[in-house]
């Protein structure tokens, strides 16, 4: 072969060329300071709801209906998400990660900011759930674009035999910003009445939400985040770039296993989340007849331990593989959920043994997820690919967690729900069994976009 005929590897690289170790601390900043700011705003919807739902619809049919009501319009963002894993996922391949990635917590805090100063339907009539139906549509878009971007960045930028533990920096971000929302919670109602929390104390939560993503976003422009992209990705020559698929329907058609794999696997990551995090509180508070100031701070607790918990599952799923530490926690979950929700109680002894338990398990499962899913798909339709496959779990699944719960709550079968959490994870446990594993992929293998099927062996 002639030198010019040789074929390289592609490789990554940075605009500036900083230095590796540099760059992707820069990167795993960044990412966790977004996702803080991006879960803070998204997560003070469903905590606080329970406070403003009066306020946006008629308090006449009584504050069941009217908590319904917000949940569904809770629902409404996430089915925007797919829409925005989509149309920002598929930007973020062409155009770059950092400029997606700045957009996306720009729309967070918009939206928070337009919900902090929204006139209520005493106020406007039906313009006001209108209104905040149109918020929660912007940050669904931005919720969708979120995690596909940084899950391509973190994971590409990280080093070799490391990217589940850089992966789940993801999820360190996301189990503080919902802690620093239950932080929140708990001293707004520890310092408010009823009255004065209903009045204007959710409006406080929003405006700090607002505040916040204005911090995370001169932070995230100020660290100069690095660009990891294919070299032969930016170029139209032979090989992958020249016969990759493009959009929608290419990416469907070209990774409709990546995506199938996603599905199965995923819809327990954002039900489980959602359910033990989100929706939480306002189950202690309402079914298990704990203060609201209690719930919020059992929630504190249980989320400090999850916050700190992914990194060492990442660790140990860079080591043991994905399968191995994903599954175990799959299956304990599916088994162990019911019986333990069953016990929780107003006495905070009880129950905040029972949820640090199951938040351990939690932690598990998400600390190599973020890699896991990447893994799936190639370099230059990544963002696209986790963008569709994540955004529609998290719409179809995630998004109407918390109705779901609180329909069958109001008919009297709240534990009913935790059932349904639990089969998810009893089919995440069948998806991960059928999968191969990825973990002994190379670090050029992954970047250059190869299959990943086919490395690693079923363990």
């Amino acid at each position: 072969m002639k030198p010019s005929e040789k074929k390289t590897e592609p490789v990554l690289h940075t605009p500036a060329r900083a230095s590796a170790v540099p760059s992707r601390r820069r990167v795993a900043v960044a990412i966790g300071a977004g996702q803080v700011i991006e879960w803070f705003d998204w997560t003070l919807y469903a905590s606080f709801a329970p406070f403003f739902a009066e306020r946006f619809f008629p308090a006449g049919r009584g504050p069941t209906t009217a908590l319904l009501s917000a949940f569904a319009v809770y629902a409404v963002g996430f089915l925007f998400r797919p829409l925005g894993g989509v149309v920002l996922g598929h930007l973020a391949d062409r155009f770059g990660r950092s400029v997606i990635f700045n957009l996306t917590i720009l729309m967070m805090s918009g939206g928070s900011l337009a919900i902090a100063v929204m006139p209520t339907y005493q106020q406007i009539g039906t313009a006001a759930p209108v209104l905040l139906i149109l918020a929660r549509v912007v940050q669904g878009l931005s919720a969708g674009g979120e995690m596909p971007t940084s899950t391509a960045l973190i994971t590409e930028a990280a080093p070799a035999g490391r990217r589940a533990f850089y992966g789940s920096s993801i999820f360190v971000g996301t189990g503080i910003g919902v802690l620093l929302a239950a932080l929140l919670g708990w001293l707004l109602t520890s310092t408010l009445s009823q009255a004065q929390m209903t009045g204007f104390g959710w409006r406080i939560a929003f405006g700090v939400g607002a505040a916040m993503g204005l911090m995370g976003l001169a932070l995230r422009r100020s660290l100069r985040l690095p660009e990891p992209v294919l070299q032969s990705a930016r170029t139209n020559g032979e090989g992958r770039t020249g016969r990759r698929a493009k959009g929608f329907v290419g990416v469907l058609r070209a990774q409709a296993t990546g995506v199938s794999r996603v599905v199965g696997f995923g819809v327990a990551a954002t039900v489980g989340f959602y359910t033990l995090t989100v929706y939480m509180p306002t189950y202690l508070s309402l079914q298990a007849g704990m203060r609201p100031s209690n719930a919020f701070m059992v929630s504190c607790i249980v989320l400090t331990a999850y916050s700190v918990l992914p990194p060492v599952a990442g660790l140990a799923a860079d080591r043991w593989g994905r399968r191995p530490v994903m599954g175990w926690s799959a299956v304990a979950l599916a088994v162990l959920l019911v019986p333990a929700v069953a016990a929780l109680s107003s006495d905070v002894a009880v129950t905040l043994p029972l949820l640090l338990a199951a938040i351990v398990l939690l932690a598990a499962y998400h600390g190599p997820f973020p890699a896991l899913m990447s893994e799936q798909f190639p370099v230059e339709t990544r963002g696209l690919g986790v963008g569709i496959a994540y955004s529609l779990v998290t719409a179809l699944f995630g998004g109407t967690a918390t109705y779901v719960a609180s329909w069958l709550a109001a008919l009297g079968h709240p534990l009913w729900f935790f059932a349904y959490v639990a089969a998810t994870f009893a089919v995440a446990a069948v998806t991960l069994y059928a999968l191969p594993e990825t973990t002994s992929a190379s670090s050029s293998s992954y970047a250059s976009g190869r299959p990943e099927s086919g490395s690693g062996s079923r363990t």
